[in-house]
């Protein structure tokens, strides 16, 4: 047995995981993504010889490819959940939180960086951003139901929707902490592409692409004529369980 029969293994319980514990957690003040979180660290302290360890730090490519997949893959979850039509008017509440209550917050949090903890102005700048987005994993527990449940008052809409766009509000303020650190050795010019590459042309090419490609997949998926997905009924979770502990158990045996 190798580091590869282990991993596949430890997958396929993780992922049976993820449709078994929703139901045990019901009534309990806890959500799936805290148990993963415990799972992972009790994974990391084992002492079982053949689990891939790698430290975050001395693999920080890795590291960083991962946490834009978990990002991904919670934000296209977070998306895909609800159910009502863009506009300004049915997305107000969504559309303060973004544009009024986060960059506040972000400015409240720099401000308190700065004062309490003694952080320089980058610093305190890049802890606003990175503290100020609502998480959409986490906040699972208080968000809209799954797509077409009716299980989407005001207020869950509005903490689903805002935690589905808030990276990409933030991450121009996170670029700015970065240019304000290079711009003491380099000038103003870092300042410049701050203003016309990561706010103006991201921003802009992010909203455009987003909305096109979700127009181009939603067309492809459910408008062509025998092809709704939402006709069949495929468990991801069960199917890909099964999937990977089926293959482990062929190599094993093998």
């Amino acid at each position: 047995m190798d580091i590869y029969i282990v991993t596949l293994t430890i997958l396929g319980f993780v992922v049976l995981l993820t449709a078994w514990l929703p139901m045990m957690f019901r009534r309990l003040p806890l959500s799936l993504p805290i148990a993963c979180l415990a799972i992972g660290a009790l994974l990391a302290l084992s002492p079982f010889p053949l689990l891939p360890r790698f430290n975050p730090l001395e693999n920080r490519a890795f590291t960083e490819r991962m946490t834009e997949v978990v990002v991904i893959v919670a934000l296209m979850g977070a998306g895909l959940k609800l159910d009502r039509r863009i506009g300004w008017r049915r997305w107000g509440t969504t559309w303060r939180l973004l544009g009024i209550a986060m960059p506040l917050t972000i400015a409240a949090l720099a401000l308190l960086g700065h004062w309490i903890l003694g952080l320089g102005v980058a610093s305190a700048l890049l802890l606003g951003a990175s503290l100020a987005p609502t998480d959409p994993v986490l906040a699972s527990d208080v968000q809209v139901g799954p797509p077409q449940s009716g299980e989407e008052d005001e207020v869950r809409f509005a903490l689903t929707s805002e935690a589905g766009l808030n990276d990409g509000l933030s991450f121009p303020f996170v670029h700015l902490a970065i240019a304000l650190t290079l711009a003491t050795s380099e000038g103003s010019e870092v300042l410049r592409h701050w203003a016309l590459i990561d706010v103006g042309w991201r921003l802009f090419a992010g909203v455009v692409m987003g909305w096109a490609l979700g127009k181009f997949f939603g067309l492809l998926s459910f408008r062509m004529s025998g092809s709704s997905l939402a006709r069949t009924k495929d468990g991801f979770s069960s199917r890909l369980s099964r999937s990977v502990i089926s293959l482990t158990a062929i190599d094993v045996a093998s």
